[in-house]
């Protein structure tokens, strides 16, 4: 069960990405591939609705605090996304659309680049997990000493790559609300187009695991120290 929803979620990461790409697809297509998206993100929630009744019950460490503050965004995010999409539709929700003004289009485009931030960090929260059952599906559950420093190397290279990627695909500027004139060449390099974009949420989901995982090795006292 835990293996078809990691799957389900990573089809998931995919298709976001790939509703980015509009320009490649068309208006159809992207309409089409937003609405699977969010029809996987409504199970994505089902299936993990327990972890919404241990939010009061248990008390947050600065750690969990960042992850729910990070669902939290990511949740708000979304439904702007939904919101927006509904609104400017053209195919999909025609009928239901609204003349929508130039403004919610821009939203739609702008916040698309900072839901694709926290869908990085989210993933970072919870690689971990990922990393278990991926192990566990490839018989993979004991530890290997070169296996560990191939994935070392592989997310390294990841995480350089999406550095120069941030950059190259100008996910800065448009963090920013502000327009990047450079649009990207999709008859030339499709396939470039997803490198660039699945290294980008790689890189945030190592930066988030990584950062957590010294968080954690830091000792108690300080710690504490730095939270008063």
């Amino acid at each position: 069960m835990l293996r078809s929803r990691i799957l389900l979620d990573f089809i998931a990461v995919l298709l976001f990405v790939s509703a980015m790409a509009y320009w490649a697809f068309g208006n159809l297509a992207h309409e089409v591939i937003g609405t699977v998206f969010f029809a996987l993100l409504i199970a994505h929630n089902v299936f993990n609705q327990r972890w919404y009744g241990t939010v009061r019950r248990v008390r947050p460490d600065p750690v969990r605090l960042f992850n729910m503050v990070i669902i939290a965004a990511m949740a708000l995010s979304m439904m702007i996304l939904l919101v927006t999409s509904i609104l400017i539709s053209k195919d999909v929700f025609a009928a239901v659309a609204l003349n929508a003004a130039f403004a919610v289009r821009a939203a739609h485009m702008f916040v698309a680049f900072w839901a694709l931030v926290f869908l990085g960090v989210h993933l970072g929260t919870r690689w971990t997990l990922v990393m278990t059952i991926a192990g566990r599906a490839f018989g993979f559950a004991k530890p290997n000493l070169l296996r560990a420093w191939a994935l070392w190397v592989m997310v390294a290279a990841v995480a350089v790559k999406g550095a120069f990627a941030m950059r190259e695909m100008g996910i800065f500027t448009r963090l920013r609300f502000q327009y990047a004139l450079d649009m990207w060449d999709f008859n030339a390099d499709m396939i470039g187009f997803f490198v660039n974009y699945l290294s980008i949420i790689g890189l945030l989901a190592a930066l988030t695991y990584y950062s957590q995982r010294i968080w954690r090795s830091l000792p108690r006292r300080i710690v504490r120290g730095k939270a008063q």
